[in-house]
């Protein structure tokens, strides 16, 4: 009976993940500051334009009565 010891596992497991082990990013490369804060904003726009789109088709219903 073959028992693996720990560093053979890990041996095997960086052969077959090449540089998953040794490779760290930072804060700002695995989490994008900017894509967030990108789609916060055209969220924003858009909530905008749908509150502007509602508030002129109510002020024409009202506005024709």
């Amino acid at each position: 009976m073959q028992i693996s010891t720990l560093q053979q596992m890990r041996g095997r497991n960086r052969e077959s993940l090449p540089g998953q082990w040794n490779e760290r990013k930072s804060f700002f490369e695995t989490h994008p500051l900017g894509e967030i804060i990108r789609g916060l904003v055209f969220s924003s726009v858009l909530w905008g334009l749908l509150a502007v789109g509602v508030y002129t088709v109510y002020a024409m219903v009202l506005g024709t009565r």
